[in-house]
């Protein structure tokens, strides 16, 4: 070959898709796909499971025509259907990210963005992926139904549509648009509005060349005016929404009666702004060369695994009040004292209280109470939202507890605040079968039956309806059984308060038939640190089990008690050697520690490495619960 034929070699940064060679859109797919599965399933796993329970769908007419009675309604019974699969946290991420990709790929299509610039297609199903972690404790008070998939085939609905849109021509463009917003609302709501701007904004940039003047913005000029007026008349067909809501009912809000929250609409703010701004793109980046372009890239990528990392709710005490809660409801006590031992921080009254009703399902209250943190941290939050055990667990800790009554009445009021779901739908249904209410039980349990992964816990349910002589026996319902027979059901006020109620009500409580019930009621008069409600208690615990050993934890606050008032002679109680001496030792370290001038906190945290596991550090230095 001579000299002159050859060709000319290429300068790196002088062709705009030099970086086309070295980078392809799937090496973008295959990161997406193992990032968001390590942050849904390897972070969030738990967050994922209970994200169905606190969910529902049910597979019969009466529940699609409820959600057909307001714009939008089919994507969310389809969202609510898929969400089901988080039974099996892998087997619905990988669904979501399936629908992810799809939504990726026809981006792509849709705004004719070149695999030089398919990273800017990432933005969007990245904020949907945040959107889908940072919700916190919203997932106890959110309103929109099959929220985690719901929004996502909106999304991919949208990109098909302005794909399917920027193939047409002339009046099927106009024709298009009509028909999108027409028939697109009651199906998505806002989104059809979205998607159909996105469409009129592509039309009126490739109209630039040939059209000039007004003409040139007639297809958003169009798109605006049936926007105004559809939604309105499709407003007159549904009766369950406010007019002012017409022309945003679908757009993902999070609100209640007494906040707003902007921190969790804001990847949706991003998805509408980013989507909105991609046909301008391809004119844009025609003028970015080289180096400019692996900048934008690097930027892109790095800006949407920051924003995904800061936007995952991964409060560990919130990931560990789902764990205890799921071990409690399946009455895996073991695995509940499990969680406790490995609390990485001081935990919430949440987790204080599941793992005291594993300690006394296993008998183990009056011997390691206080060998576990009984702390007080309140949940944590980014926003304003209020942040309740009536809203998180009342109704299990109510019906643990045996207060079946406080347990019915949480588990309905949450469920018409926040619709009802499968967690309560199962604690409805266990409160009606201790009760005797097998009428009641059975029509939730029909309604389980309706589910797709909780048939087989109904129908284990349903067998206690047709057998009730099973239930006093059965593991599940023993103790439970017992407190709802021997307490007072009547249904007075808690004030919104839980852990208030359950404290003073069970350390106010007198019984001498039900050894379990008179237990629990020494136990809550020493988390009281009462001491005219102990005493009476305690002799009770040890006339019902005369001959027996007392419990560590109960003689300690005896011995405490017997030093600190005069008004009850401890000389003759038989005390173990060991709980004497441990007390010497606290109280001679403690006054050592005052007489050196140190606070209290530095004294607690002193005296907590060899005396955290004693009620005496309890009653001293584990102060200002705060319950909420």
């Amino acid at each position: 070959m001579r000299k002159k034929d050859r060709p000319a070699p290429q300068v790196a940064g002088k062709n705009s898709h030099t970086s086309t060679h070295v980078w392809k859109p799937w090496m973008e797919v295959v990161l997406f796909t193992l990032f968001a599965g390590w942050m849904l399933v390897g972070m969030n796993s738990d967050y994922l499971f209970t994200v169905q329970e606190r969910s529902l769908f049910l597979d019969n007419q009466v529940f699609f025509d409820e959600m057909m009675a307001v714009p939008a309604g089919i994507l969310h019974w389809a969202g609510c259907y898929l969400t089901q699969f988080f039974y099996y946290p892998a087997l619905g991420t990988s669904l979501l990210i399936l629908i992810w990709l799809a939504t990726y790929g026809v981006t792509l299509k849709a705004f004719q963005l070149n695999p030089t610039w398919s990273h800017l297609a990432l933005i969007p199903i990245t904020a949907l992926l945040c959107s889908t972690i940072d919700l916190g404790y919203w997932i106890y008070q959110i309103k929109i139904p099959g929220y985690w998939f719901s929004e996502s085939i909106a999304m991919l609905l949208v990109m098909s549509g302005v794909w399917l849109g920027r193939s047409l021509h002339g009046l099927w463009r106009y024709l298009w648009l009509g028909i999108w917003i027409a028939a697109g609302y009651p199906i998505m709501g806002w989104y059809a509005l979205f998607g159909a701007v996105l469409t009129a904004i592509i039309y009126t940039l490739e109209s630039e060349k040939g059209v000039t003047g007004l003409y040139r913005f007639m297809p958003l000029i169009y798109t605006i005016a049936l926007i105004g007026i559809v939604p309105l008349l499709w407003y007159y067909h549904y009766n369950q929404i406010r007019l002012e809501d017409a022309w945003i009912y679908g757009f993902p809000k999070f609100e209640n009666k007494d906040s707003i929250s902007w921190v969790t609409t804001a990847p949706f703010l991003v998805m509408a702004v980013t989507c909105a701004a991609l046909p301008f793109c391809p004119k844009w980046t025609n003028s970015l060369k080289g180096i400019q372009t692996i900048l934008v890239r690097t930027v892109v990528l790095a800006g949407c695994a920051l924003a995904t990392w800061m936007a995952n709710f991964d409060d560990y005490n919130y990931q560990s009040e789902m764990r205890m809660y799921r071990h409690t409801e399946e009455a895996n006590w073991q695995k509940v004292l499990m969680e406790a031992r490995e609390w990485k921080e001081t935990p919430t009254r949440q987790m204080v209280i599941l793992k005291n009703i594993a300690l006394t399902n296993l008998g183990q209250m009056g011997n390691q109470m206080f060998h576990y943190d009984n702390g007080s941290k309140l949940p944590h939050k980014r926003d304003n939202i209020a942040i309740h055990l009536v809203h998180t667990a009342a109704d299990l800790l109510y019906y643990q507890h045996g207060k079946l009554n406080f347990a019915t009445r949480w588990a309905i009021e949450n469920g018409v605040e926040y619709g009802f779901d499968v967690s309560i739908l199962k604690i409805l249904a266990k409160c009606s079968i201790v009760s005797g209410e097998f009428d009641a039980a059975q029509k939730y349990i029909n309604l389980l039956k309706l589910t797709t992964f909780h048939r087989d816990e109904a129908e284990h349910l349903e067998n206690f309806c047709h057998h009730p002589e099973r239930i006093a026996q059965a593991a599940e319902f023993k103790n439970i059984k017992e407190l709802y027979t021997h307490m007072d059901e009547d249904l007075d006020s808690d004030n919104g308060l839980c852990e208030m109620y359950l404290l003073h009500n069970f350390s106010n409580t007198m019984n001498v038939d039900s050894p379990l019930l008179q237990e629990m009621t020494l136990d809550y008069a020493l988390i009281s640190k009462n001491i005219q409600l102990f005493w009476p208690r305690f002799f009770q615990y040890a006339t019902l089990h005369n001959g027996k050993d007392m419990p560590i934890h109960y003689q300690e606050a005896a011995y405490l008690y017997g030093n600190l008032e005069k008004s009850v002679q401890i000389n003759n109680m038989p005390f173990d050697r060991k709980v004497v001496n441990r007390y010497l030792q606290f109280s001679n370290q403690t006054q050592a520690y005052i007489q050196r001038g140190l606070n209290d906190e530095q004294i607690a945290e002193i005296m907590k490495r060899n005396f955290g596991d004693t009620f005496w550090w309890f009653y001293f230095f584990c102060n200002n619960v705060e319950s909420y």
